[in-house]
């Protein structure tokens, strides 16, 4: 009950579970030891209940590097909830709960809830959240082949995720940065594909936006480096970290099979 303690008339009147970490520690264990347990969870129990309050959760610590353990967490549970085919489907139940945060207010199922969130942490989350971002977009990936009657919100939020990772600032943050793009359009396909008469608002989102596809489809090494430059400047990045690895120190060091230069090695 960690949002309804919040969301109440009456302060005070719902005291709230302080042990609620350990109880998520708890339930994704049991789910992944125990296939009896998840398969009771997905056939009795109503998904979108425990949907809610991670979603909430997650969305209320994204910039507080003390709950950054929580967020692991709530994201793992997630991923073990999303490889089920009863999950996916039980997402599309309407959403229709008023949490006690700034979330924007949609009209749509559960699965709008959680790419809302994501999009939120991905966007407005801390720098410690980055290495769940392939989590994020696989938890996502798992349930697109199921998400039926996506909200405009929901759509519009997608396709801006989209431009955010196939920005050249975004691209050129890491070496596997292009893995992200992937997985993304890897969701649009599954909904288009599996679900298109239920999600016009996913097509015409995408039309709206067909220029920054475009762009994509024709992008090439010399012409991403140049918009880096003429956006961002000549700044210094870094692929990976420890002795093992390179370091290229400019942009204009970069060839282009996407390798840095030898005499620019450190």
């Amino acid at each position: 009950n960690v949002h309804e303690s919040g969301n109440t008339l009456l302060p005070g009147s719902t005291k709230g579970i302080q042990c609620y970490q350990e109880i998520l520690v708890l339930f994704w264990k049991i789910l992944d030891e125990n296939p009896l347990f998840m398969n009771h969870v997905m056939t009795k129990c109503d998904v979108s209940k425990i949907v809610t309050p991670v979603c909430y959760i997650l969305y209320q610590s994204r910039k507080d590097p003390t709950r950054i353990g929580l967020v692991h967490i709530c994201t793992f549970l997630l991923l073990k909830l999303s490889g089920e085919r009863s999950f996916g489907v039980g997402l599309n139940k309407p959403y229709d709960t008023k949490l006690p945060c700034d979330m924007p207010l949609f009209t749509g199922g559960h699965a709008d809830l959680i790419s809302i969130t994501f999009h939120k942490l991905v966007v407005n989350g801390s720098i410690q959240l980055v290495p769940l971002y392939s989590c994020f977009l696989t938890i996502l990936c798992n349930i697109s082949p199921y998400w039926r009657k996506m909200s405009l919100v929901g759509a519009v939020k997608m396709v801006n995720l989209f431009e955010l990772l196939a920005s050249p600032k975004f691209l050129f943050s890491n070496y596997r940065a292009y893995h992200h793009l992937a997985q993304l359009l890897e969701i649009f396909n599954n909904i288009i594909q599996y679900q298109y008469h239920d999600n016009q608002h996913l097509v015409y989102a995408i039309i709206r936006r067909k220029d920054t596809f475009g762009k994509l489809a024709t992008l090439s090494l010399s012409r991403a480096k140049n918009l880096y430059l003429k956006a961002y400047g000549d700044h210094l990045i870094a692929i990976g970290k420890g002795p093992g690895h390179k370091k290229i120190v400019s942009m204009k060091h970069v060839d282009e099979a996407g390798q840095s230069m030898s005499d620019m090695h450190l």
